[in-house]
């Protein structure tokens, strides 16, 4: 087996699959998940894994790829926006300046003045919890 080995042959089972690194960072840059890496580059789901956990290499062209990819979508995102898209600048809002939308407040609030309206003859009690939820509504 010594002999094997110093000779560069493999010791036995399968031979070991190499996988083309840049093809690995194409497929991060689009967000391929891990079961879709495997079938396009034609090995099991468990390889992939193993690839990513146990070689920096194979991982890093992976990992490279999904943050080029996620800045990719970023950057068209925000041209996007920049263009005028309406629809992209209310959701960047959202996500970077924390604005929300206040149509469940008002909503609520509505819902609470028509329960009131329609439980003025109710027991005490139960104006009295109404009451109390209200002062804690938004």
């Amino acid at each position: 087996m010594a002999e094997q080995q110093e000779q560069g042959k493999h010791p036995g089972g399968r031979p070991r699959l190499e996988f083309d690194l840049r093809q690995v960072e194409e497929l991060g840059r689009i967000q391929s998940t891990l079961s879709e890496v495997a079938a396009v580059l034609g090995c099991g789901l468990s390889t992939v894994k193993d690839r990513l956990q146990h070689e920096a290499e194979f991982s890093a062209a992976y990992e490279r790829g999904v943050e080029a990819g996620k800045s990719s979508l970023r950057r068209l995102q925000w041209k996007a926006a920049l263009s005028g898209n309406i629809t992209m600048q209310i959701w960047l809002g959202k996500q970077y300046l924390g604005q929300q939308d206040r149509q469940t407040t008002e909503v609520v609030s509505r819902k609470i003045e028509e329960w009131r309206e329609k439980l003025q003859d109710a027991p005490e009690e139960v104006v009295e919890w109404l009451s109390r939820i209200t002062a804690e509504a938004p």
